[in-house]
């Protein structure tokens, strides 16, 4: 049988409905594209943001480095040293306070007897710290008496008395007019103390 006039645009309209599908999903498609190109949009805008609070922090940075205290330096850079102070040579050969032998010889012997006296007992151990606490005692009070241009070497020799004798040498390169050397001794018949404070002059 042959098909109808009013059978044929039903077929005909079969073949249109996968069209409008295919139209649907390609606008879904194109307003997906949309919400992304969107929200890749925002996330650039984002991004921008980021960067110039970025710009800003690092501007605030520089700003404080450069208001800090001390030599300014550019960014990246170590910080340059402070320049040095130079003095002049003043030619002077001869100290302003000279040092005085009697006065050295005075807190040599204060400083002696009141440590090696008639309650002193020797001791190897106790006597090695002893001797090194009154060497620096009398060098801290020559100190004192602010002797310019003046550098002290205080030794102190401690022993105990058996029948034995003592020779001792010291070698220098010197001057023999502004340098020189002080000698106090404490004996007594079971020990002996030697102090010996060299001066030397250095201008």
């Amino acid at each position: 049988m042959s098909d109808t006039p009013e059978e044929q645009p039903s077929k005909e309209d079969g073949p249109a409905a996968p069209a409008a599908k295919e139209e649907d999903k390609a606008s879904a498609s194109a307003a997906s594209s949309k919400e992304k190109s969107g929200k890749g949009k925002d996330k650039d805008k984002e991004g921008k943001d980021k960067a110039a609070k970025g710009e800003r922090g690092t501007g605030s940075q520089r700003t404080s480095l450069t208001k800090s205290g001390g030599v300014t330096s550019p960014l990246g850079m170590a910080p340059q040293p402070k320049p040095t102070m130079r003095f002049m040579p003043t030619y002077r050969l001869e100290p302003k306070n000279p040092l005085n032998k009697e006065r050295v010889e005075i807190i040599m012997k204060a400083v002696m007897n009141k440590h090696y006296n008639d309650e002193y007992m020797f001791h190897p151990k106790h006597s090695l710290h002893m001797a090194a606490q009154i060497s620096e005692e009398i060098k801290n009070r020559i100190k004192l008496m602010n002797y310019d241009r003046y550098r002290y070497i205080v030794l102190v020799t401690v022993g105990e008395c058996l029948m034995q004798g003592l020779y001792s040498m010291v070698n220098f390169l010197w001057d023999a007019e502004k340098d020189g050397f002080v000698t106090y001794k404490v004996e007594q018949p079971s020990y002996y103390a030697i102090c010996t404070t060299f001066y030397i002059y250095y201008d």
